[in-house]
């Protein structure tokens, strides 16, 4: 079966779930306030940046919208041909456990329930 387009566009390479990202949820939606309301808790009130710019298409998708374009766990997963960092020999790597240590919490435990259950069933379980 596989994962769909969609599915895979929004599959973090590194455990996180980019449909429930606020950032992702923002842009996606069309959500100026929720977009402005974000750079504000990011930046502050005295940034230059823009509401519009709080924008991304998911991990796999267009890299001109995406939060993080130059990602290292991204482009290590890429290089691997992978979707995801659990799909590998080395998981966890540490390279993601300094990603996880930084506040991603919820992307390792998703991770590991990636590396039990498999790509696909964990994400008919989201």
């Amino acid at each position: 079966m596989g994962l769909g387009e969609e599915a895979r566009r929004l599959v973090g390479a590194c455990g996180l779930n980019c449909g429930r990202c606020r950032i992702y949820q923002a842009s996606a939606g069309g959500d100026l306030e929720l977009q402005r309301r974000i750079a504000l808790e990011l930046f502050g009130e005295d940034s230059d940046v823009l509401p519009e710019q709080i924008a991304c298409g998911g991990c796999w998708g267009d890299l001109g919208v995406h939060w993080s374009p130059g990602c290292g766990v991204r482009a290590c997963a890429q290089g691997r041909g992978l979707v995801a960092c659990s799909q590998c020999g080395e998981f966890p790597c540490s390279r993601l456990e300094e990603f996880y240590s930084r506040g991603y919490g919820g992307a390792r435990e998703n991770a590991y329930r990636q590396r039990v259950v498999g790509l696909e069933d964990w994400w008919r379980e989201q």
